[in-house]
């Protein structure tokens, strides 16, 4: 098992250990380890805001149908692509500033 399955999974375990009535003593403690994660998460959009891109794996080019090199359609040939959570912490930001 890798480590992003563990964790993602380990996340899941505890989101269901914080909703439902499997262990209600653990309930503070699940969202608190869930709230810890979230920070840890958003922290680290913070910091790296870019991921390497799934199509051309950060390189930004790909072989063509003919053997041709072409720029990756989805990252514009940079290779990095933005994260979920720092397009979510940029969403806010515009939000907030629209509304001031």
């Amino acid at each position: 098992m890798s480590p992003k399955t563990f964790l993602r999974l380990t996340i899941l375990g505890l989101f269901v250990v914080a909703v439902s009535d499997i262990a209600p003593g653990a309930r503070g403690t699940a969202w608190l380890l869930l709230a810890a994660f979230a920070l840890a998460y958003g922290l680290a959009c913070w910091a790296f805001p870019f991921r390497k891109c799934p199509a051309c794996k950060g390189i930004g080019r790909h072989h063509g149908g003919f053997g041709g090199i072409k720029l990756c359609r989805r990252c514009d040939g940079d290779g990095l692509k933005l994260r979920a959570g720092r397009k979510a912490l940029n969403a806010v930001r515009r939000h907030r500033n629209r509304t001031k």
